[in-house]
């Protein structure tokens, strides 16, 4: 038997094999190496696209209408699922040398036939339609993707509601996405064209669902249903109460509710359409009762958040996105000037309250002054003030009410707690902190009250709090790993995160405490996390599950924890008035 090296030392290290017979393992690899000729396939298409066209070895006829095609067997099964099973199983078809191809066109059928042999599909806005229906019904599933390609790319305010209908009818999922997505970001425009009263009934309805829907206010978009109402009002006329329910009434002007909507004869003669004209008014009205009266017609019509800042006499918001530039835009003024309130969100309200009076660095006096923003009208109302003034204490909302806690005015430090309804809009007192603190942080997790940290006369604290809410009661927790005063605490998916702030550190001065570290309230432990930053007295929020910091005593810009990475970065670079801040959803118009 001849000697066969391979046989022999296969698995064999290299350097045990003789000269001699690696030399010929070597030659062996060689001598078997693959060689590629180089655009082969692409010559073996241009060739069996060649022969097609001299009729050399077509073995086939497809026919669709006028049309009458050569083609090989083998080609159009690899090219389509519907051939591949017409002519590999014992059909009818596959025993003959033709097929009259029902439900395909003939222009269809030239376009498909010719993206077989060459991978290229002839498309525009006239064939598109009858070339994806044939494309769908032979199963040519690279030609149905470029179809919804070409249809996507093409999209205008003068065809999309041809192209969401197109795409609904094939189930082009990607492709009716998008449409929607068109119409609802270009939704004025598109009600200016004769496509808008293309729409259905069911296909207006959910637009007007839609928080993404783009519209310069939402009396416009009540002007532009009635719109499509009064093209065929005969038939349309029916459908006015089931699209006012998605019409956002309440958020009109009490103005335009009164001298416009009212005067709507729709509006006046249908008992639902007059009902919900009623509960607008009504909620315009009742001012102080808003926060309690949310429904899905009170919601802001956005898909995207704000960072809203207050200091001084200005309010501020800086919309969320990816880009790391701060757009800034000016809303409305406060009632009163504000300095480094403590501020909560609840519903889409934020609430202000107390502060220091003024900015002067020489007064401590406190404020008990409390506000309420709502973003909706991009106004303020002012409420009940706490029955004490307060700065640098701690606030949260739960269940619909606020919870002011500690905090100091210019000669005294506190430990009460107040509670604040907005059901009532008043203050009652709650058990107190076990001890007096100010500079401390709070936050809310898995309906519970947690509060950390703060200067408790000349120690700076590591200890952490618990208060329960239906019981009003306090109980002490585990320390943290390191005492803290004007640092962060926020909650993410059930855990607390305690983030930089300062502490004496066994000096005179206070140092920056560096660290940040974690809570399980589940068992009640600490956690050092690996991040280190100089944030002190900033203010925070959370967006996406991650912790937004705004500013502080040594950082301009905002910075971002992500809890799931365990990292920080300087978000944006920017110098920003404050720290108060709170997130918000404000209109598209805005």
């Amino acid at each position: 038997m001849p000697f066969s090296p391979k046989k022999h030392f296969v698995g064999t290290p290299h350097t045990n094999i003789p000269f001699g017979v690696r030399h010929e393992l070597e030659r062996e690899r060689l001598l078997s190496m693959p060689m590629t000729a180089k655009n082969h396939l692409g010559k073996l298409a241009d060739n069996l696209k060649d022969m097609r066209e001299k009729g050399i070895l077509c073995d086939y006829y497809l026919k669709a209408g006028s049309a009458s095609l050569p083609v090989h067997k083998v080609v159009m099964a690899a090219s389509s699922d519907y051939f591949l099973t017409m002519l590999t199983t014992n059909m009818r078809e596959s025993r003959e040398s033709e097929v009259n191809l029902k439900g395909v066109t003939a222009c269809a059928l030239t376009v498909i036939v010719e993206f077989a042999y060459t991978g290229i599909l002839k498309l525009n806005m006239e064939n598109v339609e009858e070339v994806l229906a044939g494309a769908t019904h032979l199963q040519v599933n690279d030609a149905v993707k470029l179809c919804s390609r070409y249809i996507e790319t093409s999209i205008t305010p003068k065809n999309c509601v041809d192209v969401l209908n197109l795409a609904e009818l094939f189930s082009l999922e990607t492709t009716t996405r998008i449409a929607k997505k068109f119409i609802l970001v270009n939704f004025e425009n598109v009600a200016q064209s004769e496509q808008y009263q293309l729409l259905t009934q069911t296909q207006l309805s959910e637009m007007l669902q839609a928080n993404s829907l783009k519209v310069i206010s939402e009396y416009k978009l009540f002007e532009l249903v009635l719109h499509w109402v009064n093209h065929m009002p005969g038939k349309r006329e029916a459908f006015v109460p089931d699209l006012m329910k998605y019409v956002r009434l309440p958020l009109l002007s009490g103005e335009e509710l009164v001298d416009k909507v009212s005067r709507v004869e729709i509006m006046k003669r249908n008992k639902n359409c007059l009902d919900l004209l009623t509960a607008a008014k009504d909620y315009h009205i009742l001012t102080g009762k808003q926060p309690l009266n949310q429904t899905a017609r009170t919601q802001v019509r956005s898909d995207s958040k704000s960072l809203v800042m207050c200091y001084g006499q200005c309010l501020e918001g800086y919309p969320i996105n990816d880009s790391h530039r701060l757009t800034r835009v000016l809303l409305k003024d406060p009632i009163a000037p504000l300095y480094n309130p403590c501020v909560t969100v609840i519903d889409n309200f934020m609430y202000t309250c107390g502060g220091k009076y003024d900015n002067q660095a020489s007064n401590e006096i406190a404020t008990a002054r409390c506000f309420r923003y709502d973003p909706r009208f991009d106004t303020w109302y002012e409420l009940a003030s706490m029955i004490e003034p307060r700065r640098d204490f701690a606030m949260v909302g739960l269940e619909g009410n606020l919870y002011a806690i500690g905090g100091q005015d210019e000669n005294k430090m506190m430990s009460t707690v107040e509670c604040y309804s907005i059901a009532q809009n008043e203050w009652d007192r709650k058990c107190s902190l076990l001890e007096q603190v100010y500079g401390h942080a709070a936050a809310v997790c898995e309906g519970k009250i947690y509060v950390t940290g703060g200067q408790v006369f000349s120690v700076t604290s590591k200890k952490a709090y618990l208060y329960n809410v239906v019981d009003d009661t306090w109980e002490e927790r585990a320390n943290m790993l390191y005492p803290r005063i004007h640092h962060v605490m926020e909650e993410v998916r059930g855990q607390l995160y305690c983030i930089g702030g300062s502490g004496h550190g066994g000096l005179i001065f206070p140092t920056i405490t560096p660290t940040v570290e974690s809570y399980n309230p589940q068992t009640n432990q600490w956690t050092l996390c690996k991040p280190h930053t100089s944030i002190v007295d900033s203010g925070s929020c959370v967006v996406h599950d991650k912790v937004y910091m705004v500013g502080g005593a040594f950082i301009d810009g905002i910075t971002i924890y992500n809890p799931a990475s365990d990292d920080l970065t300087l978000s944006h670079a920017t110098i920003l008035s404050g720290k108060a801040c709170g997130i918000l959803v404000h209109p598209h118009y805005v």
